[in-house]
């Protein structure tokens, strides 16, 4: 390619010893030819220094978008209007990236012709011509930013912040022994960079804990995301990661949190491995119920998890070893006080699913008790029955119509609940009419709580 090719060679029949390849070789634009079945046929010196590849490595290169085409080919790949035989442009990230910026504004002119070289018109294809090939020229537009000169919008940095300062050691801070080993481990594991293994049970906080301690590292400024490895197909997380525009190929990705990473098949694991063993600008941090050395004893993880990806090994206590944390973390999550005796039974249950089912217990009892503090009759009663606060067995009465007038009214006090005290999408989620459910209000003494108001039509 240092040397232009002969003037004979490449001259159309009628160009009248005029040599297109040497004309294409001097200029300053990156020009390309396909042919009309899209392979690279020439590309001048400019195209070769803007792609980085020589010729003669990419000569009879598919240009296409399919799924496994490289970067260089989808961007060089026609337009569904140049294949029609229109010129067009689009605009492509540069490669090797898959999003920009740089971008090409790439322009596509087709050529028309019956398939033979010296036959072929030099004009743009016409409705009726066969289609001989393309020619392309590429214009750049923009230039690659660092990451560190990029201006965040104010409104996104205080949301940011405001995330961060949620996500801090004191959430996880608490009473108990436990909790004060745990803040210690997040802290350590916020200062060093090396992957992080989070072992816990079932809704004992794992990501909770993974989020802060991307929050508190260096990565703060850049994204988290959690992976939920058992819930979505093992191609659905190859795509978010390495497919076209994944993740991985992003400089603005902090931490990947990946939960529950043995349900994966093996060879994606391995993938995974491959990639996060290799120095990136994200972390990895995984959660399980099994340390890694266990998942890998019993086949189910590839070793590179336990040698490589769990360097930093973090244990999550479950709620049962920090009871003493119960009334910190209750208030925390409902901003509102709790009543001793309510806290008696809160301290008294086992929690076998941990923070999630304290969770799910604290809100069903702040519906149950809209204002003032949380009450013990406001807590489920199988909690107050374990507690010892209700007597076990059958009712003293067995009337029929007493009981199925008490569980309809809590079955329409709940469906009001939900709809936010609308009647017409409570009536709806009972599947009865509005008349029958205001009958049913009147009937068992139900207050008719104030309709939502309606919006104001334009």
């Amino acid at each position: 390619m240092s040397t232009p090719p002969p003037s004979g060679r490449g001259r159309p029949a009628d160009s009248s010893g005029f040599a297109w390849r040497a004309f294409f070789h001097q200029s300053a634009t990156p020009i390309f030819v396909l042919g009309k079945s899209r392979r690279l046929r020439y590309a001048n010196p400019a195209w070769e220094k803007l792609a980085g590849v020589k010729l003669a490595e990419a000569l009879g290169m598919v240009c296409s978008q399919r799924r496994h085409s490289t970067p260089l080919a989808s961007a060089l790949a026609p337009t569904p209007e140049a294949l029609a035989g229109r010129p067009d442009r689009a605009r492509r990230p540069a490669p090797p990236g898959r999003n920009g910026p740089p971008w090409w504004d790439v322009t596509f002119a087709p050529l028309a012709g019956d398939g033979s070289p010296r036959e072929a018109a030099p004009g743009p294809a016409k409705a009726g011509d066969a289609l001989f090939g393309f020619v392309g020229f590429i214009a750049v537009v923009g230039e690659p930013v660092p990451a560190a000169a990029r201006k965040v919008p104010p409104s996104v940095a205080a949301l940011r912040d405001r995330r961060a300062t949620h996500f801090s050691p004191d959430l996880l801070a608490g009473e108990s022994l436990a909790s004060a080993r745990l803040v210690a481990q997040t802290r350590l594991a916020a200062q060093i960079a090396a992957p992080v293994w989070i072992v816990g049970e079932v809704g004992s906080g794992k990501e909770t804990v993974a989020r802060v301690v991307h929050h508190t590292s260096a990565l703060r400024d850049r994204a988290f995301v959690a992976i939920d490895c058992a819930g979505l197909q093992p191609y659905l997380i190859e795509s978010l990661l390495f497919g076209h525009g994944g993740l991985s190929a992003s400089d603005r990705l902090g931490t990947v949190y990946l939960k529950e990473p043995r349900a994966l098949p093996r060879d994606m694991q391995q993938r995974l491995a491959d990639h996060f063993t290799e120095p990136t600008s994200a972390r990895l941090v995984c959660g399980s119920e099994r340390t890694a050395q266990a998942a890998v004893a019993t086949g189910e993880l590839v070793p590179a998890f336990q040698t490589s990806l769990s360097a930093f090994e973090l244990h999550v206590p479950p709620l049962r070893e920090r009871l003493e944390d119960i009334p910190r973390i209750a208030t925390r999550l409902l901003n509102r006080t709790i009543d001793p005796a309510a806290l008696a039974v809160l301290r008294g249950h086992t929690w076998p699913s941990n923070l999630r089912e304290l969770v799910d217990v604290l809100h069903e009892a702040a519906g149950e008790g809209r204002t003032g503090p949380i009450l013990r009759e406001h807590l489920p009663h199988e909690l107050r029955l374990k507690a010892g606060l209700m007597r076990a067995g059958p009712p003293k009465s067995l009337n029929l119509d007493a009981i199925l007038e008490a569980v309809e009214k809590r079955i329409i006090q709940l469906a009001l609940r939900k709809a936010n005290n609308h009647q017409t999408e409570a009536a709806e989620l009972l599947g009865v009419f509005r008349a029958k459910l205001w009958r049913r209000l009147d009937a068992l003494g139900i207050p008719i709580p104030p309709q939502p108001p309606k919006p104001r039509k334009e």
